[in-house]
């Protein structure tokens, strides 16, 4: 079986130049484009369920999610240019409650216009609750829960 930075090598060695303008703000977060493009890049690495993500130290993307095949991957990309950084990967399957990559598109979407501006981690635990957090336009800490409809069911200000 190949491994999964088989499959990224070639996605290394281009370069996903159209990542290399991903904008970092100083408090860890990242736009939506921003975070769109990494998921993209995700997509190719052979993410096709997510669990969550988080953005660590302020460079690095945290994705925990599965490929189609029911691969458990977890993957640590640098935000500025999407490059690995770290993988691992073990059989599993991939369980209802994960989040396909539209269905988390269409979280972001909502979150995005239930006021989040940008983003840092999101959550799904496995009652299909999703939680998200990141900032507003006034650069506020705050957190949305949505339902596995993708509705907003609740939203906390810090």
């Amino acid at each position: 079986m190949k491994t999964l930075t088989q499959w990224i090598a070639p996605l290394t060695l281009a370069g996903m130049t159209g990542m290399a303008g991903t904008a970092m703000a100083d408090d860890g977060s990242l736009s939506q484009d921003d975070l769109l493009r990494l998921l993209d890049g995700a997509e190719a690495y052979g993410f096709s369920h997510y669990e969550e993500f988080d953005l660590d130290d302020g460079h690095r993307l945290e994705l925990e999610g599965w490929r189609d095949d029911g691969w458990r991957l977890e993957v640590d990309m640098r935000t500025e240019d999407g490059n690995l950084l770290h993988e691992a990967q073990r059989q599993s399957q991939i369980p209802d409650w994960s989040l396909t990559g539209d269905q988390l598109r269409q979280a972001l979407a909502n979150a995005h216009r239930a006021g989040l501006q940008r983003f840092s981690t999101l959550d799904v635990d496995d009652g299909g609750t999703i939680e998200i957090e990141g900032r507003d336009a006034d650069d506020r800490e705050i957190e949305l829960r949505l339902d596995h409809n993708m509705k907003v069911t609740g939203v906390e200000n810090d």
